[in-house]
C-alpha cells in the first residue's frame, strides 16, 4: 500500500504517493492544472497562481534526474475557465518578516512543551531559529532558569546564552554518565520520519554531539524546512565535514556514489577560500536525489534497500556509506533512533515544531517503536 503524507501550503496541498510528489487543489474547484512530471515530482496549481517558492525552485524539475525523464503535461480538471482571485504576493520584506514570526512561534511552543523546571542541563543548538529558543527560555525567568546550565554547539549559541543571562557550560565538561535533559536545535530540512539534514551553518559535528548527548532532542523550524523526503527542498546537498588533506579523495568517492556536483563549500562572498569549521576542517556539500524511506516504491521494487543503484539511496544506507569514507569526520544526516527509543546516543528528534505561514505551529512527533 502506498503511503500518503500531506502538508498545507498557501495555494495547495503537498502529497507524497510512493516516490511521486504532487501539489493539488480540491476536485470541486474549477481549475485548469499544468502538470510538471517526472518519476519523482508532479506539481499542480490553480490558474493564475504560482506554487509556493519552495516548490518553484529547481527541485521541481531536476533532483539529479536526466532531462529526458521530464515531461510537461496539461490536464483540464473542469470545463469551467473561471479562476479564483489570488491574494497579492508578499514583498521580500513581508516574506522575511513572516518567516521570522513563524520561527518565533515554533520556538516558544517547543520550549513550553519540553523545558521542565526540574531540568538542570540544556543543550542549545545553532542557527537563526535558536535565537528565539534562547529568547523563550529566558522569558521563563530566573526562578526557572537559574539552576540550569546551558551547553552551546558553537560560538553563536555561546554568545546567545551569555547575552540572555543564562549559565554557560560545555558538553565536554558534562560528568561521565550524565545526559543533557533536553537539547533544542534547528534543521535545514526535516522529513516525515524526522530524519534531518543539518550543517548549513557548518556546525554539524558539534550539533550532533550535543543532540546525541541529550535524553530528548527537539527540533524547531519554520514551514520551509518540512519535506516529505530529504533533498526535496534543501538542494545544496548533504553537508560533510572532512579533513583538508582528504577533501579531493572524498569528492571522488562522492561522485562515484552518485553526487556528481559535490564540492568544497566556498567562503565567498565574505571570505576568500573555503569555509573552515571550528574544528579546522572543510565542508563538502554533496547533493543526491531525494532520499527514500523504508517502504517507498523504489526500495521495495529493487529489493536492494536503496543501496545507491542508479544514485538512489535511503537515508540510513547513505548515512552509513558516507560516514565510512576515510577522511570524513562527520555528516549532516541525523538519522537512526530518537530519544524515546534509546537512553543515550540518539540523533533524531522526538518532535519537530514547525511555525506555519498562518501563525499556527504544527508538531510532528516520533512514532512509537514497533
Amino acid at each position: 500500500m502506498h503511503k500518503v503524507c500531506t502538508k498545507p501550503t498557501s495555494d495547495c496541498t503537498l502529497h507524497l504517493i510512493s516516490r511521486r510528489f504532487s501539489v493539488s487543489v480540491p476536485a470541486s474547484s474549477p481549475v485548469f492544472a499544468t502538470r510538471l512530471h517526472h518519476r519523482h515530482t508532479s506539481v499542480f496549481c490553480r490558474p493564475g497562481s504560482r506554487p509556493d517558492s519552495r516548490l518553484s525552485r529547481p527541485v521541481a524539475t531536476t533532483a539529479g534526474i536526466p532531462k529526458r525523464h521530464l515531461q510537461i503535461q496539461t490536464a483540464a480538471m473542469s470545463s469551467s475557465s473561471t479562476s479564483t482571485p489570488q491574494p497579492a504576493a508578499l514583498s521580500a520584506e513581508e516574506r522575511a518578516a513572516l518567516v521570522e514570526k513563524s520561527k518565533r512561534a515554533a520556538a516558544y511552543q517547543a520550549v513550553r512543551d519540553y523545558l521542565q523546571p526540574t531540568f538542570r542541563h540544556v543543550g542549545i543548538g545553532s542557527g537563526s531559529t535558536v535565537v528565539y529558543v534562547v529568547e523563550a527560555i529566558a522569558a521563563q525567568g530566573p526562578s526557572v532558569t537559574a539552576p540550569m546550565l546551558f551547553y552551546p554547539t558553537g560560538e553563536q549559541s555561546r554568545r546567545l546564552i551569555l547575552a540572555a543571562g543564562l549559565r554557560l557550560a560545555y558538553v565536554q565538561d558534562l560528568p561521565a554518565g550524565t545526559a543533557l535533559d533536553v537539547a533544542f536545535d534547528g534543521a535545514d530540512e526535516v522529513d516525515e520520519h524526522l530524519n534531518l539534514i543539518k550543517g548549513g551553518g557548518a556546525c554539524l559535528t558539534q550539533e550532533k554531539i550535543v543532540a546525541s548527548s541529550a535524553r530528548r532532542f527537539v527540533c524547531v523550524a519554520d514551514f520551509r524546512k518540512r519535506s516529505a523526503r530529504l533533498g526535496t527542498a534543501w538542494r545544496q546537498g548533504v553537508p560533510i565535514e572532512v579533513l583538508p588533506m582528504a577533501a579531493d579523495r572524498v569528492l571522488a568517492e562522492l561522485r562515484h556514489l552518485g553526487s556528481a556536483t559535490a564540492r568544497v563549500r566556498p567562503g565567498l562572498p565574505g571570505k576568500a577560500g573555503p569555509i573552515v569549521t571550528d574544528n579546522g576542517m572543510l565542508i563538502i556539500d554533496a547533493p543526491f536525489p531525494p532520499l527514500l524511506l523504508p517502504g517507498d516504491e523504489g526500495v521495495a521494487a529493487s529489493g536492494k534497500e536503496g543501496d545507491g543503484a542508479d544514485g538512489i539511496w535511503t537515508v540510513d544506507a547513505l548515512a552509513q556509506r558516507l560516514i565510512n569514507i576515510v577522511g570524513v569526520a562527520e555528516i549532516g544526516l541525523f538519522h537512526g533512533k530518537n530519544g524515546d527509543e534509546v537512553a543515550m546516543g540518539a540523533q533524531k528528534p522526538v518532535a519537530a515544531y514547525f511555525g506555519m505561514e498562518d501563525g499556527t505551529v504544527e508538531v510532528l512527533k516520533a512514532k512509537a517503536s514497533a
